[in-house]
């Protein structure tokens, strides 16, 4: 008997699916707000919250896409602290982590109050208004409706561009862009994949190349952030806890650089392009 393929979600499927992802992670993180790994996850379905409204190509969606970017760029130092920390957590004795407490909480106090301004009440009440009101004013359309060759054509000229980009210049602005690129182009392909076994395998390798780069960019953030709190007294004064915070920040760019060189290798694949 043949495989029967899945049916294709709508967006609106899909957009409440991501939804529920970033309130349970919202909730996670509310419930343990030392615990940074929360709010990457929202972060994520933030991310492919608006890779969806791309496949959507309309004034209000982009619209609604915009918004979410300006959410993240408000979340996004505070995530970055809050990664760190969880790092710092991971590597340090319980020694150690009390010699650079008051130096963490100092440098990461305004970042983190400001996640927790937007999580909470009243500000998450307003987010969710506009954001619901949005998703109740959409029908389940077919996406075979919507999708049209020029939208797909876009989003493989783009993660085209950027894929060339960086591998010929290996600027970190454009590995960045890249992430974007990658979920946008999975997100209208994914659409196509049920009905088309080409897709599905194109599909599978971007999300390969999305969760390298999104392992990319947290080791990424996180090395400035090191570097600071290298510099404050707390650290600077003191020789082996220097080394040791010295040493984390090493492998966090080494763990970038790992990252880069599996995301190269499957640049270069010959399904990618």
């Amino acid at each position: 008997m043949s495989e029967v393929d899945p049916p294709v979600k709508a967006q609106l499927t899909l957009l409440k699916e991501q939804s529920g992802v970033l309130e349970q992670s919202r909730k996670n993180w509310l419930d343990d707000s030392l615990v940074g790994s929360h709010l990457w996850k929202l972060n994520y379905a933030i991310s492919d919250i608006g890779f969806l409204l791309a496949t959507l190509d309309d004034p209000e969606a982009i619209k609604q896409g915009k918004r979410w970017v300006k959410l993240q760029q408000k979340l996004g130092e505070g995530i970055a602290w809050l990664s760190t920390i969880d790092l710092l957590r991971d590597s340090l004795s319980g020694s150690d982590l009390n010699k650079i407490a008051n130096a963490v909480a100092r440098l990461s106090l305004k970042p983190v109050n400001k996640c927790h301004k937007l999580m909470a009440n009243p500000e998450w009440v307003r987010i969710r208004r506009w954001w619901y009101g949005y998703l109740q004013s959409l029908s389940p359309i077919d996406p075979t409706e919507v999708l049209t060759f020029a939208m797909t054509e876009r989003a493989e000229h783009r993660f085209l561009k950027l894929r060339n980009r960086v591998l010929k210049h290996d600027n970190d602005k454009d590995w960045l862009k890249l992430e974007d690129a990658a979920g946008e182009l999975k997100a209208v392909l994914s659409l196509h994949a049920p009905s088309n076994p080409c897709y599905r395998e194109r599909v599978s390798l971007l999300s390969d190349i999305e969760s390298h780069l999104r392992l990319w960019r947290q080791a990424h953030s996180r090395q400035p952030l090191l570097k600071l709190l290298s510099a404050t007294p707390e650290v600077d004064d003191r020789a082996r806890l220097s080394r040791s915070i010295a040493e984390i920040r090493r492998q966090q760019q080494l763990s970038a650089h790992r990252c880069k060189e599996c995301i190269r290798k499957l640049l270069i694949k010959p399904r990618v392009n």
